[in-house]
Order: structure tokens, then sequence, then C-alpha cells
């Protein structure tokens, strides 16, 4: 019966201690790096305030040329150095991100961290909801 307690202390000794250690680096990593997908009234307001802001278009430059966000740059998600023109970008400087509807810029803001940049917003809905006329 002794042993059957020391075990369950032990085990959540053990879960207690491995939960504080992730909980603390992960709150770390999130005050240091900042990856979201927000909605359009906040995308708009980060546009506005975030002085050294990069917007980023992952669409086509057919789907560029219909229509776009003010001062974004294009880079195409399928072109095949798609990696190498994101590397382009200031990676300490918030990267405000869309495609179409959000398939390809939800690909993208991975990527973006996985690259090691600090900040990266990407806009729920993409250009498509950005574009809708608002009620």
């Amino acid at each position: 019966m002794m042993y059957s307690y020391f075990n369950c202390f032990l085990l959540t000794l053990i879960l207690f201690i491995g939960t504080s250690c992730t909980n603390s680096v992960s709150n770390k990593n999130n005050a240091l790096n900042q990856f979201d997908k927000i909605n359009i009234e906040a995308f708009n307001t980060k546009i506005q305030q975030l002085q050294n802001k990069q917007i980023l278009d992952v669409r086509t430059p057919e789907e560029f040329k219909q229509g776009a966000i003010k001062e974004a740059v294009n880079i195409n998600f399928y072109d095949k150095n798609f990696k190498d023109q994101l590397g382009q970008l200031d990676k300490s400087k918030p990267v405000m991100l869309y495609c179409k509807s959000g398939g390809r810029s939800g690909k993208t803001l991975a990527i973006l961290k996985e690259m090691g940049f600090s900040e990266a917003y990407d806009l729920i809905g993409g250009y498509t909801a950005w574009s809708s006329p608002k009620k």
C-alpha cells in the first residue's frame, strides 16, 4: 500500500515539474514571437498601429493585379523559390500576411515561424473577406 502511494506521489510530482517547465518555455516564446490568425478588424488595426510592418500577399501575380491591400508586396506562394523570397524579408519586422481565403497564408505563417521571423499575422478569410462589402 505504501509503495502505491509513493508511486502516485512521484508520478504527480514528475507531471507537475514537466508541465511547469513546458509552460515556462512556452510563455517565453509567446512573449518573444507572435504568430496569429486575426480577423479583419484586428488586421486593420495592426496595419495602422505597427510602424515597421511588411504587408505580404502570397497570391499569384494574376490575383494580385485584380486588387490588393495598400502597400502589399506580392510573393507568389507557388513559385519554386518561394522560401528564398521570404528570406529576403526583414525577420525582425512584423509581417501582415494574406492570400485569397486563408489557405496559402496559413501555410506561410508556419513557414515564417520556422524561418525565425519574430512576428506575423494572418488575415482570416484573406483578401476575399477584406474586399467584401462591410456591413
